[in-house]
């Protein structure tokens, strides 16, 4: 793509305006397109702007100095000095001006203008070959980079859609994991609940055996102070027989 765009620019004629009245404007002008045709458009420039501010009025100055610029990388001010130049509709190079408008927008990657540019260019003068050419070539340019953009808009939605995926994978793992936890809680708190309650059960079962064994022997105490009263009652029973038996008497 580079060497294309580059191929663009050899071919592209620029076109500077000696022929002017005035002997210090002409003179200045003179200067300005000698230096520009050695390629030495920095003092072109300074030249054709000194002229440009003397003669605000002459599009053919502000149209050199766009030149210059435009030849020095300076984009947006080529543009701003072309755009001075069309001011003027009576300006004889309107085609060239907007021709190198348009190569302004190319080398910006603004296609679209640029078409928009070339095409009145054509409109100014239809045999401008350079502007043709050029207005075929932005166009197949936007075509291009209109296919770039939607083969990067449906990367990014791909990317974005692999992302979403990925975040949908992570959430509901993320709530799987959270429904083991909760299962795995469930089942811990059921077992302690199961625990507690065997618990509980062995302790009742400890406790009625505790109050069977204190039942039991508390008949066993009852039993034997039964037993011991007996006797007692017994041996009282013998006594008195006894006292009988020495007294005689009987009651």
């Amino acid at each position: 793509m580079k060497k294309l765009i580059l191929s663009v620019f050899f071919l592209v004629t620029f076109y500077l305006s000696a022929d002017i009245l005035n002997y210090d404007k002409v003179l200045s002008n003179l200067k300005g397109v000698k230096y520009y045709n050695k390629e030495d458009y920095g003092k072109a420039d300074s030249l054709f702007n000194e002229n440009s501010i003397n003669y605000p009025n002459d599009s053919r100055l502000h149209y050199n100095q766009g030149n210059a610029k435009y030849k020095n990388g300076q984009l947006e001010d080529a543009e701003y000095s072309y755009n001075l130049a069309l001011k003027n509709n009576e300006f004889e190079q309107r085609s060239e001006a907007l021709q190198n408008l348009g190569n302004v927008k190319f080398q910006q990657k603004d296609y679209q203008n640029a078409i928009k540019n070339y095409r009145d260019s054509l409109v100014e003068n239809p045999e401008n070959m350079d502007a043709r050419f050029n207005y075929e070539l932005a166009a197949r340019m936007l075509q291009r980079q209109q296919e770039q953009q939607q083969n990067q808009q449906q990367e990014s939605d791909k990317d974005n859609e692999e992302e979403k995926d990925k975040q949908d994978q992570q959430q509901q793992q993320k709530q799987d994991e959270q429904k083991q936890d909760e299962k795995q809680e469930e089942k811990e708190q059921q077992q302690q609940e199961e625990e507690k309650s065997e618990e509980q059960k062995q302790q009742k079962k400890q406790q009625m055996k505790e109050e069977a064994k204190k039942k039991e022997d508390a008949e066993k105490i009852l039993k034997a102070l039964l037993q011991k009263e007996k006797e007692e009652m017994k041996k009282e029973k013998q006594k008195m027989n006894v006292d009988k038996e020495k007294t005689g008497k009987y009651w």
